[in-house]
């Protein structure tokens, strides 16, 4: 593969030039003492400065070396006047997980923090155009769509943080021949000499075939890619116009409309609603379950399993519920003394607020309130033209799916059901109402999936569905 013509130091200056910070600003450099990296924070100090350049090392642990390389890590940056950090590694993999999952996920996690609590405007990392060409060919291995084949970007966010990667248009044999002209040594992990890891693998036997075969690969893949990622923010950019078109509140989601949508625009939008949850993105197998159970299956309930998600369909609305996020409420009775609204345990907040029609306050202030889950056998009022129904009627009609029908809140007073949370109040005629009276309401909290569950009944009222219905039937006896 050709190596790049242009300097490292030239890149590392263009990097940071577009960050457009202050000329006091520091920025942070994962070091690990390896070539690539090596190369990294000298290019780094030379583009900026080294009193601006913070070294950032994490001590894995996992190796009898580890130890030598935080020493020799120290030992460079004292030589060149440059500040570390060596961050150690917390816990270990547990039994059957993924080493260099594990570590590649501590590593990030400390990081970031790192960067965070400097103050840098960002962290570099030495990712180079032969790791570029690894995962290029790991992700076509493993049947990756333009999530997979689009590689290591050159720049993105995570957690806050702003990561760079300037490194990307050279190849190991043009980072080794600065090292050498610049006098830097380095370290060598004798785990990347195990070929029986698939990247070491490629690294070693099939890289220098490229090398020799397809010698401007290197130089055109930077180009190639480029293309892969525009066509993919194409693709983004329509599935987020097919998801804000079908969306009915929050993470949920309209059935019919996904339906109506061809097989390819229908796949990049459950991958967007998947992403926008914060999950991997799912492959062709778990898309063609997600089209034919939660859009296209016969029946009114699905549910798969996605990242730490349960994905489910109640007749034509699709929701997203973190597994097992929802705790049972906690029951809370209190006598209400005048306060605008009380906090709630995990459970968002209950407001009380003046409106026509609403209970008469001296007598509120008299009862002790108990906030708790309504069962389905509960009855309510909400119509006092109406008669007395049952919520798990009102429940129904409103299409509140039925994994949620007891997660939402209801007021009761001596037993009896006063207030049903999407419902309302109950409205029988022995409650006291006062001109300008005082009406409880539940707030779920930003983040509480309660809330699709809140919408969905209060859109069901606002509509005038659930009223037409109980007007249309004779009162149970």
């Amino acid at each position: 593969m050709a190596r790049s013509r242009r300097p490292v130091d030239e890149a590392l200056r263009q990097a940071l030039a577009s960050l457009g910070a202050s000329a006091a600003s520091p920025v942070a450099v994962a070091y690990s003492g390896g070539l690539d990296s090596s190369v990294l924070l000298a290019a780094a100090a030379s583009a900026v400065g080294p009193s601006r350049v913070l070294a950032l090392h994490v001590h894995h642990g996992l190796q009898p070396a580890a130890e030598g390389w935080a020493s020799h890590c120290a030992a460079r940056a004292r030589a060149t006047g440059l500040p570390l950090r060596v961050l150690r590694a917390q816990g270990a993999p547990q039994p059957g997980d993924s080493v260099e999952q594990w570590a590649r996920g501590e590593r990030y996690r400390l990081l970031l923090a790192a960067t965070r609590e400097a103050g840098a405007v960002a962290l570099l990392t030495g990712h180079h155009a032969d790791d570029q060409l690894e995962t290029l060919l790991l992700a076509l291995s493993r049947g990756c769509g333009l999530d997979g084949l689009t590689g290591i970007a050159p720049a993105d966010e995570r957690d806050g943080v702003r990561l760079l990667r300037p490194l990307l248009e050279f190849d190991r044999p043009t980072l080794q021949a600065y090292a050498v002209a610049h006098g830097l040594d380095w370290v060598e992990d004798p785990s990347n000499l195990d070929e029986r890891l698939p990247r070491n693998a490629v690294r070693a036997r099939v890289l220098p075939v490229l090398r020799e075969t397809l010698p401007g690969l290197a130089a055109q893949l930077p180009t190639a890619l480029a293309s892969l990622r525009e066509a993919r923010e194409v693709v983004d950019a329509v599935a987020a116009t097919d998801l804000a078109g079908a969306r009915i509140t929050g993470t949920q989601l309209d059935r019919r409309r996904l339906a109506g949508l061809p097989a390819a625009r229908l796949s990049a939008a459950l991958r967007g609603w998947t992403a926008a949850l914060g999950a991997l993105p799912p492959n062709r197998a778990r898309l063609a379950q997600m089209r034919a159970q939660l859009v296209n299956g016969p029946g009114p309930h699905a549910e798969i399993r996605h990242g730490g998600w349960r994905l489910l369909r109640h007749r034509d609305a699709l929701s997203a519920l973190p597994t097992g996020a929802l705790a049972p409420l906690q029951p809370v009775s209190r006598a209400w003394s005048g306060e605008a609204e009380w906090r709630l345990p995990g459970a968002g907040r209950l407001r009380f607020t003046s409106a026509p029609g609403g209970l008469d306050p001296q007598w509120l202030r008299g009862c002790v309130l108990r906030v708790d889950a309504v069962p389905s056998s509960a009855r309510l009022r909400p119509d006092p033209d109406g008669p007395s129904r049952s919520l798990k009627n009102l429940r129904q009609e409103a299409g509140v799916p039925t994994w949620g029908r007891t997660l939402l809140p209801g007021v009761w007073v001596g037993g009896r059901l006063l207030y049903a949370a999407g419902f309302g109040l109950d409205r029988s005629a022995d409650w006291p109402i006062a001109a300008v009276g005082v009406v409880p309401s539940w707030c779920p909290d930003p983040d509480d999936p309660r809330g699709a569950l809140l919408s969905v009944a209060e859109a069901a009222d606002a509509a005038g569905l659930s009223a037409a219905s109980r007007r249309s039937r004779p009162a149970p006896r």
